[in-house]
């Protein structure tokens, strides 16, 4: 789910995703490559297939589960990570991704949050459709990773990704 957050929001916005970081760095995956752990990298090229067909948005490649991979077919409690939600590219992500992509005039310019991001579909649309600054947020670690990997594939240099539940955090009252 993406969010445009414009550039008339105010700094607390801004200041509540640093808050909710935890201290730590919002972009761990910011400079192309040299975060990524080699050995998770190769692991998910391992196990994911490049694809851009089948989707309502050929023009985004990404690196997800078919039926060709190991994993499709394997027992899920094999897969050695969480669940890999990311892996797949959900209906709604394809609906919102063709959408930026068919009207680039909503995010153009602005500053998207993609929620749930996931394999980084719809971020990756707001980036292709000229959004100024992007952010990804998805909990699962390996989501991030594999939507840095995303980014590369589609010739993208990777945007920030928080990878942190901040549905239920508490924004500190502004005076």
């Amino acid at each position: 789910m993406a969010f445009s957050l414009g550039w008339k929001t105010s700094r607390s916005h801004w200041s509540f995703l640093q808050a909710v970081s935890g201290g730590f760095p919002l972009f761990p995956w910011r400079t192309a490559g040299n975060c990524l752990d080699p050995e998770m990298k190769a692991y998910l090229e391992e196990n994911t297939e490049v694809t851009s067909s089948g989707s309502l948005t050929p023009e985004i490649q990404l690196r997800l589960l078919t039926p060709r991979c190991k994993f499709w077919w394997e027992r899920a409690d094999l897969w050695p990570f969480s669940d890999p939600y990311w892996a797949i590219y959900w209906p709604g992500g394809q609906a919102l991704s063709r959408y930026l992509l068919d009207n680039p005039e909503v995010v153009r310019g602005k500053s998207v949050l993609d929620l749930g991001s996931g394999c980084g579909a719809t971020a990756i649309a707001a980036e292709m459709s000229g959004a100024s600054k992007v952010l990804a947020n998805d909990i699962d670690p390996i989501a991030g990773m594999a939507i840095t990997l995303n980014c590369k594939l589609n010739g993208l240099r990777p945007f920030p990704v928080l990878t942190k539940n901040i549905l239920n955090t508490q924004q500190e009252p502004e005076y």
